[in-house]
């Protein structure tokens, strides 16, 4: 989901971006929040808590931003750089959150157990695209990869994303299959982990940084195979002999998008393209128009009905009105 803000808010950040020009900062970037309090990392490569001005609003994993050394020694956050992009999605009480900030790639990452409804995953897609960012499918817990119908089922739609160019890596935090190529694929970007609880991000985490050596894990819930909430807070952790970073996210059981924008949804859904491409018109909605070339490829089962289901809702969302945008 990307973050949309309208021209009056655009302009009160750019205000409170501006530090008075005689005040000398230190740049930094925003590792975590926890409450009023965020942890930055100073340009040494330090970690320090510090306080941000009440004005600068929201703050999140990937800010740059510059500071100042308040009373007793403590850092507090005076202006925040502009960003070239963010990512939110709704709380448990349905209000946006900002989650991460200056994103280059977007980890989804599944696992066998608990295996992400499809729709979730294009979601996913959708709003890395619309950030914009680089989606990466990155398919955990191999090992648990066993011959039944679940994962029959699981290979064919990670088969389906794979074949329409969606990039994607198996890999085992546990055993470890896979990860060199995961360590290479984050390189100089700054990355985050999106996924559900229990698919093994802050495993994954642990893996590739030091830093995330501490970081909590709890096993799946014998109940319900869900995953436990382990992960409280968006935290970016720097990459063991890389220069970038990873950041680790709460897991989510839903990732519902907020005005989604048409193009970014045509990208994340190629194969229902290719077939508008034959529609007896260009502006065709494959709703009801005659020569429908999309609708005609779903009846004769060429394309997956879910994948066309979803697309539909999509594009009708998309064509409301823009009510919430903030």
């Amino acid at each position: 989901m990307k973050f949309r803000l309208t021209e009056r808010q655009q302009k009160t950040i750019a205000r409170r971006q501006s530090a008075p020009p005689d005040l000398d900062t230190q740049p930094g970037t925003v590792i975590t929040h926890h409450g009023t309090e965020v942890v930055i990392e100073t340009q040494a490569g330090h970690w320090a808590r510090a306080n941000p001005r009440r004005t600068l609003g929201a703050l999140a994993p990937g800010d740059r931003i510059g500071w100042v050394e308040g009373e007793e020694g403590k850092p507090v956050v005076e202006r925040v750089l502009p960003r070239h992009n963010a990512l939110i999605r709704p709380d448990t009480h349905g209000k946006l959150k900002l989650m991460a900030a200056n994103l280059d790639q977007v980890l989804i990452v599944l696992a066998p157990v608990p295996w992400m409804n499809p729709n979730v995953v294009e979601n996913l897609l959708i709003a890395t695209l619309d950030l914009p960012a680089e989606p990466l499918l990155v398919l955990n817990k191999i090992d648990l990869m066993t011959e039944s119908s679940a994962t029959v089922a699981i290979e064919e739609n990670l088969q389906l994303w794979q074949a329409l160019g969606w990039r994607l890596l198996r890999v085992s935090a546990r055993t470890g299959e896979g990860m060199a190529t995961l360590r290479a694929a984050l390189d100089d970007k700054i990355s985050m982990m999106v996924g559900l609880s229990g698919v093994g991000k802050t495993s994954l985490a642990r893996a590739l940084t030091a830093q995330a050596a501490h970081a909590a894990i709890a096993e799946l819930s014998t109940h319900n195979q869900e995953g436990q909430h382990t992960t409280r807070h968006s935290t970016l952790f720097r990459l063991d002999s890389l220069p970038g970073g990873l950041i680790d996210a709460p897991g989510v059981r839903d990732f519902s998008l907020n005005s989604p924008d048409a193009k970014a949804i045509d990208r994340a859904f190629p194969d229902i393209m290719e077939y508008a491409q034959a529609c007896r018109f260009a502006n065709c909605s494959h709703n009801a128009e005659p020569g429908c070339a999309v609708r005609a490829a779903a009846t004769d089962g060429q394309l997956d009905a879910r994948r066309f289901a979803h697309y539909q809702t999509l594009r009708a969302a998309a064509r409301q009105p823009e009510k919430h945008k903030s």
